[in-house]
């Protein structure tokens, strides 16, 4: 254990002693600071138009495939590929829960540099809303994709801009997406797990059979990530999604959210 004396000679700090509790006060500051902007976030987007909003529960499972071409070639390091598949569940039905959504993604990016990556993908949606036709839907998007280092963990930002066609009537939503997360190590636990916090706000420029132009839908999530080894990997935690209807009632789901990620 290091010692140091400081203005009085009679005084020893213990130096190792003061490092681990400044580090200690830190860490639960910004513990404090993320459930604070968790629990904002999630308190506004439940209390807008509380009396005329519906709840419900559900639930979104998925299986993510990330990787990059580098196997193929050491040019091609900097283009990195993603598969995801994804099913959601709703209990807005008489019988129970019920599936509502199966979502599959493609996506194609590459590395500008250590912090920005650009992706162009495609998602194909089988989507059956409660007393409503089902339908299919066609869904190109381009995103930019910012990771930066911030207090000890890393902050995400997401800009897509996605293109709905219903392959039923021709109808197309251009939506815009601006997705905010926080990704903090609970390296005091375990190296292999870590805290997740974020935002997104969903909005159309246009008019058409998805909803009416302008600000639709907010997404609040919140949970934690395991990887068991270099490849495998876990995420379980809530996603509160708030949804603004034209015809009837807003719309809050709960939803437990599940994913198992491999990466090549």
């Amino acid at each position: 254990m290091l010692h140091k004396q400081e203005n009085h000679p009679d005084r020893l700090i213990f130096v190792n002693d003061r490092a681990f509790i400044r580090n200690q006060t830190g860490i639960c500051r910004r513990w404090s600071a993320m459930l604070s902007f968790v629990l904002l976030v999630f308190l506004n987007t439940n209390t807008v138009n509380a009396d005329s909003t519906k709840n419900l529960f559900g639930s979104w499972n998925s299986l993510m495939l990330t990787g990059d071409l580098g196997a193929l070639s050491p040019d091609l390091k900097s283009f990195r590929w993603l598969l995801m598949d994804q099913v959601r569940t709703r209990d807005d039905s008489a019988r129970g829960t019920r599936f509502s959504e199966n979502l599959l993604w493609a996506q194609l990016g590459y590395q500008i540099n250590q912090y920005t990556s650009v992706w162009l993908g495609y998602t194909h949606a089988w989507i059956d809303p409660l007393a409503k036709s089902s339908f299919q839907e066609n869904r190109p998007y381009q995103d930019v994709l910012i990771k930066m280092p911030f207090l000890d963990g890393k902050w995400m930002s997401r800009t897509r801009f996605e293109q709905r066609i219903n392959q039923s009537n021709g109808s197309t939503g251009l939506r815009m997406r601006e997705w905010i997360q926080y990704r903090y190590p609970l390296s005091f636990v375990s190296d292999q797990l870590s805290f997740y916090a974020g935002d997104e706000v969903l909005f159309y420029l246009n008019r058409s059979t998805f909803g009416s132009s302008g600000f639709t839908e907010n997404r609040v999530i919140a949970g934690l990530t395991y990887y068991f080894n270099v490849h495998w990997g876990a995420d379980l935690g809530y996603l509160g999604q708030y949804v603004v209807n034209d015809t009837g009632r807003d719309l809050f789901s709960h939803n437990l959210m599940a994913n198992i990620r491999y990466r090549f």
